[in-house]
């Protein structure tokens, strides 16, 4: 039974994208997934999201909280704190104990610790008829580019994708329809208020807006 039971936990995960611990209320999130979720013609690169692998880790509960232990036993050096440092610190003692205790729950989820060290490329290997969107060569900075003169001048273009059957009857031809539109990229919201993602082209680069999606580029 309980076997059978993290069966669907971890069939549930992964087509959500949501792992749920039954002894906490914290959650593991794959976010490539949940992103999946949203996008009908693309999907999100697990390989291009994640900067480095998962590992599974080797490490017991009893492992971790003996290191904890041994942590606190050694000679902290003391230095005042000033007052966004206080707060800060007062922050992280009243989580601290929720995430050991999810940390812990983690470990013990040895049907997730499995899957997680594949996650990065899980996705990439299976069939899809999704397509993607290549990494540009060179990462664009919006809080620098709204920095220049020129940030005013920039424009962003939309490719809204529209489906057009030409006829009623199930057997006919499909039709597809694609309209360019240019904003502003900068101090104008940007949005697609359409049901499906858009491509969106920037200084060369190429982009996707989700469906119900938009943003706001501040020129500082």
């Amino acid at each position: 039974m309980e076997k059978s039971k993290m069966s669907n936990k971890l069939s549930t995960f992964m087509e959500s994208g949501i792992y749920r611990f039954d002894d906490t209320n914290a959650v593991f999130i794959d976010p490539v997934r949940v992103l999946n979720r949203s996008y009908n013609r693309f999907k999100v690169s697990p390989s291009a999201y994640y900067s480095r692998f998962f590992e599974e880790s080797k490490q017991t509960a009893k492992e971790s909280s003996n290191s904890r232990k041994r942590k606190r036993k050694e000679k902290k050096k003391s230095h005042p704190l000033n007052e966004r440092e206080r707060a800060a610190d007062q922050r992280h003692q009243e989580l601290r104990p929720l995430l050991v205790k999810a940390h812990e729950s983690l470990l013990r989820a040895t049907d997730l610790l499995e899957v997680m060290s594949n996650l990065r490329g899980g996705l990439d290997s299976s069939p899809s008829k999704c397509g993607g969107l290549s990494s540009p060569r060179v990462q664009q900075s919006f809080v620098e580019l709204g920095r220049v003169w020129q940030a005013p001048l920039y424009e962003i273009t939309l490719k809204f994708h529209t489906t057009i059957k030409q006829n009623e009857d199930g057997g006919s031809p499909i039709k597809e329809n694609f309209e360019q539109r240019v904003f502003p990229a900068f101090d104008n919201l940007v949005v697609n208020e359409t049901g499906d993602e858009v491509e969106a082209e920037f200084l060369n680069s190429q982009y996707i807006l989700p469906p119900d999606s938009g943003f706001y580029m501040v020129c500082c």
